[in-house]
This record gives C-alpha cells, structure tokens and sequence, in this order.
C-alpha cells in the first residue's frame, strides 16, 4: 500500500498542476491489482451511490462507489452534449479511467418525471471508487476531481478516510420488504395495443413497441438492492446485470439479455434480439419451441425489421457490416429469443456515444421507422419510460466500451417500485398472447423483488 499511496499522490500532484494552469478542476486517477471482491458485499456494506455491471458470461463485473466526477445533458441533443463534455474531462487523464451512463427513452415530456428526477436525461459518472474484475485480475481504481481550491495534502486525507469507511463498514442481513399493488398496467396496456394495431393498420409503421408499468408499495424499510442484484447474477444466466443507484432510496437496475453496441478501437459488436417463445420445463419441449419460434412468420417478421434498422443505422460509419443470414436462438432463464449478431468495422474515427445515439432505440424497443414510432409512442403510452428501454454501460477515457439496452428493469424510489416489460406489435399480433409475453418478461424482476416465487427456469442452457 506504501507504493500506491505514493503513486496517488503523484498523480493528484500532477492534476492540482494543471487545474491551477488551466483554471478549471482536473480528474486525477490511479489503478492497482487488488484480492478477489465480492461487489454485491461491497454494495451492502456501503452508504454511497452505487453503479454496476456484469456481462452474460459473467467475465466482466464493474461496481463504482461514490462521484468524482458527474456530468449531465437534457433535451434532443443530449447524446452529443454528454461526448463533448466528456471529451473535454477525459483527455486530462493520463492513467485509464471508466465512467458509467445512461440515457432517457426519450425527453422526458410527463408530469411523472419526477420519478426520475434523480437520473436525467443523459448522465455520465466517474465514480470515486471503481471495483472491477475482467476474468482473474482483480483491481481498484480511485479518481477525485481535483481543484486548485484544495491542497493536494486535503484531497490525500478525504481519499484515505473514504478507504478507511469503506474496509470498516459491516452490515446486517438485508430484508426484502413487503409489497402492496399499486397499479397492474393490463388496462393501459390494452388500450396502448387498440392504438398501436390501428397506427399499423393506417400503414403509419410497421411496428411499434409497446410498454407495461406495474407499480408497487413498499415496506418502510430499505431497499435490498445488494441481495436483489445477487439474485439476478445467480438466476439469469445469459443476461447483463446492472445498476445505476445514485442515492440510497433511488435506483434503476434489471437483467437484460440484448446488448446495444460494444466498441473497442474500430471493431463493434451489437445483435438484433426480438421474437419471444416462454422456455418449457423439459428438454423435448424446448428443443420443439426453439424450432416453432425459428420457423413463426410473425416472430422472424418482428426479428428481420429489428436486423434491417440496425444494419441502416451502422452503414453511415461502417467499412463493412457482417450477420449471419437467419436467426439463432437465444436461451435465457425464462424465455427463448432469436438472435441475429452483427459485427461492424468502423470506417471513421466515429465516437462511442455517436454510434449510440445512432442505434437507439432500435425497432425492439421503439419501433419501425424509428422516429414515427417514438413520436406514436408519446402519444399511446400514458407514463414516463424513463431509463426502460434505453442504453446503459460504461465508457473509458480512450473511448472504448459496451451499452446494453435496459430491459427486464425496475425502478426504486424512495417508498415506490416500479417493474416495466415490453412487446413488439406487428399486424398479426395478438393482445392476449402480447400481454401473457409481458408476464413472462416480467417475471424475472418480480421473482428477484420476492413479488412471485422463483420458477425452475426449464432446461440446462446449451
């Protein structure tokens, strides 16, 4: 620890240079290889705001604690505002730095914003303490965003005393609350679906994605977002886990299966996910619904709408843009997805949040032509998104970085949660198996939150 503590002190020294040079507050950084973490112990053990990651494969996991650093952007240039903004903070750094963001649906346009006045429309945070594991190497990052109004002796001692806190705390077994229905969302539901057949039948879109709210009251004790978490790493195998929670009583989490775009240097990851089939118990049955959904003209209909945007939305940046011609099958705990992945390979030097904003939302989350579907959306659904729906992930300081498409979510604040699905609607949809789809997509959340029992979840994975 004598090593790190000097190197800190080196690069604090280094910034508080140039933010008295530069007449502006400058992100100070260092990174070291620590023992094995338990992120989920972390985030009990621990009064700060919290931000997590972990991908399908489980060999990436990211928990940042506390804010170095917090940017923000509102209205429809909220994607360039944020890049710009970062651009500025994160050529200052020399070491390797991460931030995590997210981003609204759409402008938040509802008197039930409030609920997620805590996240805006586009945020980005550099947190204070940055856990994170790729495979076996284990290391912690520190960052402070250091001013020339403080000493660097100042800024050393709030570092240590934080670390301090952090290895002392011990927490007691978290509790999960009790729940009291609030509102179940079948109604709005469908009436949302009426809307968007009519809007498809007048030929306005080929398809709009259409969204369900369940809200709950909770128990006047706190929310276990440790042990919920935990529950959906242990449970949903082949599902992104996330978490944004900015202040102890708020935060926006969920599992999703559908990756929005990975980048790293010119390469770029990112796959078409949409066509739903419940997973059955036994193996016989999966492997005949596997093959009922690769062979369903409605599914594949929604699924090559989804292939077809994504591919547009790439062309402008692309050199080259490779897929596989027909759908795979994605098997997740309780349901089975076609999946078609995409690779790209940039021809320009195009940003991280650019490519984003490009492919947000994609037509299984929005729909098909993207802007017609957004603007419908306003006006069918009756309540704010908010973050359902849209991307979440982390970005570095050299501009690499992965965002998920924030499905399979919830929302907590304060005494209030809310549970959010969705459903592809085309012309031969139809509204009983749409809505039954949203209890499926529901479940996970509900079966982590204690609302529902936890299911078997069918057959091993392949």
């Amino acid at each position: 620890m004598p090593d790190t503590q000097t190197h800190i002190k080196q690069r604090i020294e280094q910034a508080h240079k140039r933010a008295r040079a530069w007449q502006r507050p400058v992100l100070a950084s260092y990174t070291w290889e620590i023992s094995e973490f338990d992120a989920f112990q972390i985030i009990q053990n621990t009064d700060s705001s919290h931000y997590y990651f972990m991908t399908p494969d489980r060999s990436l996991e990211m928990l940042g604690c506390g804010d170095a650093l917090v940017l923000t952007a509102s209205g429809p240039e909220r994607f360039q505002r944020l890049q710009y903004d970062w651009s500025l903070h994160r050529r200052d750094v020399d070491a390797k730095v991460y931030a995590f963001s997210g981003f609204s649906f759409d402008t938040f346009i509802r008197p039930q914003k409030n609920m997620w006045d805590s996240f805006g429309e586009a945020s980005l945070v550099v947190p204070k303490f940055l856990y994170r594991r790729h495979n076996d190497t284990y290391t912690l990052t520190v960052a402070t965003l250091v001013s020339a109004k403080q000493s660097v002796e100042q800024y050393l001692i709030q570092l240590a005393e934080q670390l301090a806190l952090f290895s002392s705390l011990h927490s007691s077994e978290e509790q999960y609350p009790a729940y009291t229905q609030v509102k179940d969302g079948v109604d709005h539901f469908k009436s949302s679906f009426q809307q968007a057949k009519q809007h498809i039948e007048e030929e306005q879109v080929e398809k709009i994605v259409i969204a369900r709210e369940e809200i709950y009251q909770r128990s006047d004790i706190d929310f276990p977002f440790s042990r919920t978490l935990r529950h959906l790493a242990e449970h949903q195998e082949g599902s992104y886990v996330y978490l944004y929670q900015p202040k102890k009583d708020v935060g926006f989490f969920g599992a999703t299966p559908e990756r929005l775009i990975h980048k790293h240097g010119a390469a770029i990851q990112t796959a078409a996910i949409a066509g739903t089939a419940k997973r059955p118990d036994t193996e016989i049955e999966a492997e005949a619904t596997k093959e009922q959904l690769l062979q369903d003209p409605k599914n594949r209909e929604e699924h090559q709408i989804v292939v077809k945007d994504i591919k547009q939305a790439l062309s402008p940046y692309a050199a080259s843009i490779q897929s596989f011609e027909t759908p795979q099958i994605l098997a997740n705990r309780s349901v089975f997805h076609l999946h078609t992945p995409i690779h790209a390979v940039l021809e320009s030097n195009t940003s991280l949040l650019s490519l984003v904003e490009s492919l947000h939302p994609t037509p299984a989350l929005g729909g098909s032509p993207k802007r017609t579907s957004v603007r419908l959306l306003r006006e069918i659904e009756r309540f704010d998104r908010g973050w359902y729906g849209s991307p979440f992930g982390w970005i570095d300081n050299e501009g690499d970085g992965e965002y998920v498409v924030a499905i399979r979510s919830a929302l907590v604040n304060q005494q209030f949660v809310s549970v959010y699905a969705g459903c592809g609607i085309v012309k031969d949809s139809q509204l009983h198996l749409e809505l039954e789809e949203t209890e499926i997509k529901l479940s996970p959340i509900k079966q982590a939150l204690q609302l529902v029992e936890s299911q078997p979840g069918g057959v091993s994975h392949e």
